[in-house]
């Protein structure tokens, strides 16, 4: 069986000594080298410069003689050989920086390389030269990536998106680079601004994020120089603080949008969204529901604005009167009285999608996650806005666990106090820019903080029905009731509709199991197991 090709990178390393690269290692390693020599096209001499490279890279020019136990001297006869390797893209060669440890040229083989090698598959010459700006990022985006996750370190990181800026000055990210004279590491942090927001559509960076990536002194340091405007960064007005009702966050920073109009004005930056992340009303099974008179009004008074013509006409007479043209509506009352639902029929009718919000997904353990969730969230339905031949409809179904009470916090700022009080002031001034249509429903508007009163155009309670609106549910839901069987139901329990739905689920399956309906008294007694089955809930959860 053949040596794996590690295994002759070794075996050539093992037996290299303090004679350096003299006849007698030569002769002791000539399969290993030759096997090397053979894979990658290069002399025995190269093989052998490769391997020693790999042992001890980075290494700086001024070193190496050292690694190859030879005088200074005798290291010229081998720069013919080196720079075989550089073209050949089998080791790198790199200036200092001054983010750099190294004081003079030094040397460096591709993390691709050691991959291939590690793995025995194939090496790819990847050229990164004259590249798209999309590719660019994309590139980028991967060698911040292997930062993070330690397979690369922040100074080959360095190196690697400088070589990537040195073959692609035709990208308007390099040459506004070199138009502001920044140099290497300021180059690399605006890089990772710039990625979060082109691969990731993210536009902010909290201080976790600043840590997780450059250490957390380090992480710190950049924070409090962003601070005191005394970063290059913060200087040339490129990265700037998040405010939130014209109150400075210190721990979140974005993109300027200068810096988003000259960096990446190559860039399409349209937020991407998939279209199955929208509920089409097509989808939207037509259900007829049944309200209180007061309700009712209020319902067809909504669906009716948020038609097609009148909404574009709404939109634009508060637009000329320099108001706010976002609807955000409030649907609040007990659980059954149809609150989601007639979210869901307001969109057929209206033919508008529905952008639902899982608000278990916006929740994370991660300090600084969650913020960046929720933005995520308005950030895709603003570009579905643009998109969308009609404003889909952002739902928000049992929003107190998102809009709830902002918190009093004590001692340390950090924590799930400060995360709760961060989504919700995210949220109030989405609110405050919003251009479509919010939907939010809950059971519990007692939870829900007072600011957001005042940004609901529109509010509805739903009550418990009436009995006449009791009378015509039980009629709907299960035909063969006469009217007086309807009306002593409704009269003698105080069901919401979502009840009364699941004794009609629970009659159906009668049906399907015994072939017959449930007989009124049956009905009667469903009822009392759902005030039953209420009850455990109640005590269940302590309320």
């Amino acid at each position: 069986m053949i040596m794996m090709l590690i295994k002759h990178f070794e075996r050539t390393i093992s037996l290299f000594g303090e004679g350096g690269l003299n006849e007698s290692f030569f002769k002791e390693t000539e399969d290993n080298l030759q096997a090397i020599s053979g894979k990658f096209n290069i002399t025995t001499v190269q093989a052998a410069l490769l391997a020693i490279l790999i042992e001890n890279e980075p290494i700086e020019t001024v070193k190496l003689s050292g690694a190859l136990n030879c005088k200074k001297i005798e290291l010229y006869q081998y720069m013919d050989d080196l720079d075989v390797l550089v073209n050949k893209k089998l080791i790198k060669r790199f200036m200092p920086t001054s983010f750099s440890r190294h004081d003079s040229p030094f040397y460096t083989v591709p993390v691709d390389l050691i991959t291939a090698i590690r793995k025995g598959t194939e090496y790819k010459d990847t050229t990164y030269e004259n590249m798209t700006p999309e590719g660019f990022f994309d590139i980028a985006s991967e060698i911040i990536n292997a930062l993070e996750e330690d397979d690369l370190s922040m100074e080959d990181s360095i190196f690697e998106t400088s070589d990537l800026v040195r073959k692609n000055q035709h990208i308007c990210f390099v040459k506004k680079s070199l138009e502001y004279g920044l140099e290497d590491h300021a180059i690399f942090l605006l890089f990772v601004f710039c990625c979060e927001l082109v691969k990731k559509n993210e536009n902010t960076i909290n201080a976790g994020k600043l840590g997780q990536i450059f250490g957390s002194k380090r992480g710190r340091k950049l924070i409090d120089r962003f601070e005191s405007k005394e970063h290059i960064l913060t200087e040339k007005e490129l990265i700037e603080n998040v405010c939130i009702n014209g109150i400075a966050d210190n721990e979140n920073f974005r993109l300027t949008n200068k810096a988003k109009d000259e960096f990446l004005a190559d860039i399409d930056l349209k937020v991407k969204y998939k279209k199955n992340d929208i509920i089409h009303p097509d989808t939207i099974t037509c259900k007829k529901l049944i309200y209180n008179k007061n309700i009712l009004g209020r319902v067809r008074e909504l669906s009716a604005l948020l038609g097609t013509d009148n909404f574009e006409k709404i939109q634009m007479r508060l637009a000329e009167k320099g108001l706010r043209r976002g609807f955000a509506c409030l649907f609040s009352g007990p659980p059954g009285t149809g609150k989601t639902e007639t979210a869901y029929q307001i969109a057929k009718e209206t033919g508008r999608g529905i952008y639902l919000v899982d608000i278990a997904e916006t929740k994370n353990m991660w300090f600084g996650e969650s913020e960046k969730r929720i933005k995520a969230i308005f950030n895709r339905y603003h570009s579905m806005v643009k998109s969308e031949p009609l404003a889909p409809i952002l739902l928000f179904n049992e929003a107190d666990a998102v809009f709830g009470k902002r918190q009093v916090l004590q001692g340390g700022k950090n924590g799930p106090g400060q995360t709760e009080n961060a989504i919700q002031n995210i949220i109030l001034q989405e609110i405050e820019n919003l251009n479509g249509i919010l939907i939010a429903t809950t059971n519990m508007t007692i939870n829900f903080d007072k600011a957001f009163e005042r940004r609901f155009l529109y509010k509805i309670v739903f009550d418990k029905p009436d009995t006449e609106s009791k009378k015509k549910i039980w009629k709907n839901y299960i035909p063969d009731l006469n009217s007086e069987e309807a009306v002593q139901l409704a009269k003698k329990f105080d069901l919401s509709g979502g009840q009364i739905e699941n004794i009609m689920r629970k009659n159906e399956v009668s049906f399907i199991l015994k072939g017959q309906r449930q007989s009124f008294e049956r009905l009667e007694a469903l009822c009392e197991q759902e005030y039953i089955e209420k009850a455990k809930m109640r005590i269940g959860f302590g309320a």
